[in-house]
């Protein structure tokens, strides 16, 4: 077997590299600036309710800058609660589906495998399948409040693409306004933070639930993609 390559962190790269790294991300936010106002860039739609977005901003010290992964509150109670309801579903019923393999069959004219495989229905999850039973759990394990959530964000040097940043903040929505907002709090200081206030919501308050998968287009494609 051929050795996987192993990709150079970004900060250890030459000075030369991460300066070429720099200028295609500053092209990449100048070019994405009549629609996303000049601060960042991301390839992810910012449609008005996004719980999550990839972006890219400047550091005010060249040549660095932040590779970010931004999620809000919301959306990281969500995810907890969909975590939660589904351990409990294991402990209830745990799993017994078929293997991957046996679940498909080979269609004897085109040779191409079809998978039609219908989930199973667990007798311990009321007749359900494991994830409609976890669906219908949703509004109890977020109205019960047990999870906690809180405001942070944390550097990462493990990067190949800019400083990486993972950032958890208390907005509704990342909007180009929110987005911004946070550019401003995060770069005051430059560093991890942690908030103290713990959060929590009831289903209706961390809503929109449901699979988040944002559409990935550059923003200069946004008026034809609207």
């Amino acid at each position: 077997m051929r050795k996987r390559r192993r990709r150079t962190h970004f900060v250890d790269l030459p000075r030369h590299r991460q300066k070429d790294q720099f200028i295609r991300a500053r092209n990449r936010i100048r070019r994405a600036a009549p629609v996303l106002g000049g601060r960042f860039y991301t390839h992810d739609y910012l449609h008005g309710e996004n719980g999550w977005a990839d972006v890219l901003f400047l550091s005010p010290r060249p040549p660095l800058f932040y590779n970010a992964i931004l999620s809000t509150t919301r959306y990281d109670y969500r995810e907890k609660v969909h975590e939660l309801a589904s351990e409990a579903s294991y402990q209830m019923a745990p799993d017994r589906e078929p293997d991957f393999h046996s679940r498909g069959r080979r269609d004897p004219k085109t040779k191409h495998w079809i998978y039609d495989y219908e989930p199973l229905r667990y007798p311990e999850l009321d007749g359900l399948t494991r994830l409609q039973w976890i669906e219908r759990e949703l509004p109890r394990f977020a109205d019960a409040r047990t999870l906690q959530v809180f405001e942070y964000w944390t550097l990462h040097r493990d990067y190949a693409y800019g400083m990486g940043l993972e950032a958890v903040i208390d907005v509704p929505f990342l909007t180009i306004e929110a987005i911004e907002g946070f550019i401003d709090r995060f770069l005051n200081t430059d560093t991890g933070y942690r908030s103290d206030t713990p959060l929590s919501y009831g289903y209706e308050e961390a809503g929109p639930w449901g699979l988040e998968s944002n559409a990935l287009i550059e923003p200069w494609d946004w008026p034809e993609g609207e």
